[in-house]
């Protein structure tokens, strides 16, 4: 019994292997051979899907002056950061309005640009021995305020919020 089923498998493989190898490649063959000039062309790749759109880069701020004007309190220390529509920073004590430190002319590295929802200036003074970094969100009137210190790695943030 064992012989007569092996000897079946082996002529079923056969059987397969010779119909598979010689029933489709001689019917392409003489198709070629009969139609050389009839070639067939690639049928063409499915169209790719359109891309959604999207949103356009914001465009980066071009000078100072496109940061909001403005007061901003950082209680931490009463002082008054103070944002002219010329473009300047001052720094005043809020309780008595003396001037702290005016950054006119004295800022380097000054960027201007676009960030999340909103603006970020920073700049540095080597004056002062600090890299400041102010961000206003457009909507909303607090500004938030990173100081990097030369003389410490203590990172120092504040929430400012608008004064009138």
């Amino acid at each position: 019994m064992k012989k007569v089923l092996v000897l079946f498998i082996a002529i079923a493989i056969v059987f397969c292997f010779f119909s598979c190898k010689t029933s489709e490649p001689a019917a392409k063959s003489s198709d070629q051979a009969a139609k050389p000039a009839q070639a067939k062309a690639p049928a063409p790749a499915p169209a790719p899907a359109p891309k959604p759109a999207a949103a356009p880069a914001p465009e980066a701020p071009k000078t100072l002056s496109e940061f909001p004007a403005g007061k901003w309190l950082d209680a931490n220390w009463d002082a008054l950061w103070v944002f002219f529509a010329d473009g300047s920073v001052k720094l005043y004590d809020s309780k008595n309005g003396d001037l702290i430190y005016d950054f006119n002319g004295k800022t380097k590295n000054l960027k201007l640009e676009p960030a999340g929802t909103g603006l970020k200036l920073s700049f540095r003074c080597d004056e002062t021995q600090r890299f400041y970094t102010f961000e206003k969100a457009l909507e909303g009137t607090d500004m938030g305020l990173d100081i990097d210190r030369d003389w410490t790695d203590e990172a120092y943030h504040v929430l400012m919020p608008l004064q009138d």
